[in-house]
């Protein structure tokens, strides 16, 4: 008797968590099953594809000693050919096409159950990818005449409405008198073709430490996931969405990220707030959607795949950072005083070098 174990390999190209899956199929012949993963990140120049197939144990050996052996589940040098065409998304047009380019360990791979001594990824090379075309992938398989298709759209561009670029992150702690927290709402108007997005605060700080320790400066970040949030209308696009941080939450997560003190520190020099958005595609939504784990008593949720005469996802994603920059001539950062202040009296050896007021004065 034959047991067919089919091994979905999760190549990881963003910060959103994907879902391993193994299905067992008893008594069922071997057929050839291609496993694709790739994501186009439209501000990448280079673009990976991985391309696998998934493969079949005979009797009485144990999946786990064929997947230390790469010939498993990696095509051989020969056996694939893959382009991507760029198309007009209004006629159809093919207007570029890029011939995939099969790579050994450019990226390395972690490891783990499968053999990791060649990681065999496919890529292209683009640097202004058009986020109004369609992008198809065609993969052939010469051995067994077969084609492997998927095409997906692109994320639209996504911008910060609030705060704007000339206003600063105001997080602050109210006036004194009252000594309340006041929160922060952040929102973004959304591009076409995106189906949700990851949000997240980073507030950056550098560790001084004194001369006589010979230590450079250390550059450092509290990163404070703000969540998800799913589009409603990812084909129109201008969609407006929000995130509130609130204040109290705000000087948690630095209290519970920033050691009180480290060996040799002389003080820590305050930076700007910096925001960052991850931006999932359509199609990668629903395959993360279709991944969640069920909260309801029914477990058996239906497979998601956009690939033609294989399985995996085909999309797009992107990581969309903002950021101001600190004013040479006045030092001024995107907190507020009253922020800069809270911070001051934490206990944490914040400072502010270049404030006018004496309190926020760093050690020279």
């Amino acid at each position: 008797m034959k047991h067919t174990i089919y091994i979905y390999i999760i190549f990881v190209l963003s910060t959103f968590l994907f879902s391993c899956e193994t299905k067992v199929d008893l008594n069922a012949e071997y057929k050839d099953i291609t496993v694709v993963y790739g994501l186009i990140n439209p501000n990448d120049s280079l673009h990976y594809i991985k391309i696998n197939k998934v493969f079949l144990p005979d009797d009485g050996v144990n999946a786990n000693t064929l997947a230390a052996n790469q010939a498993n589940f990696n095509y051989s040098a020969d056996e694939l050919t893959a382009t991507v065409e760029e198309i007009h998304a209004t006629n159809g047009n093919i207007l570029t096409t890029y011939n995939l380019i099969r790579t050994e360990n450019e990226i390395p791979k972690d490891d783990g159950v499968f053999d990791n001594s060649i990681n065999v990824l496919y890529k292209f090379v683009e640097p202004a990818i058009n986020r109004e075309s369609i992008y198809k992938l065609k993969i052939y398989n010469s051995k067994l005449d077969k084609e492997i298709t998927s095409e997906t759209l692109i994320v639209g561009t996504t911008s910060v409405t609030s705060p704007t670029n000339q206003q600063k992150i105001a997080f602050w702690i109210g006036a004194p008198n009252n000594g309340g927290f006041s929160d922060r709402t952040i929102t973004i108007s959304t591009g076409k073709n995106a189906g949700r997005i990851q949000a997240k605060l980073i507030f950056n700080y550098t560790n001084h430490f004194i001369a006589s320790s010979g230590l450079p400066a250390q550059p450092q970040k509290v990163v404070m996931n703000l969540g998800e949030n799913k589009t409603q209308d990812p084909v129109s696009g201008n969609e407006i969405i929000e995130w509130t941080m609130e204040g109290a939450t705000f000087f948690d997560n630095i209290s519970a990220s920033v050691p009180t003190t480290l060996p040799n520190l002389s003080h820590r020099e305050l930076g700007n707030v910096d925001l960052e958005f991850v931006i999932a595609g359509t199609e990668l939504n629903v395959y993360m959607e279709v991944s969640e784990p069920s909260n309801t008593v029914n477990q058996n949720k239906p497979s998601y795949t956009n690939i033609e005469n294989g399985l995996g996802i085909f999309s797009s994603r992107e990581t969309y950072k903002w950021f101001t920059t600190i004013d040479p001539n006045t030092g001024n950062l995107n907190l507020t005083s009253p922020t800069i202040e809270k911070l001051y009296s934490m206990g944490l050896s914040f400072c502010f070098g270049n404030s006018t007021t004496s309190n926020y004065m760093c050690p020279q």
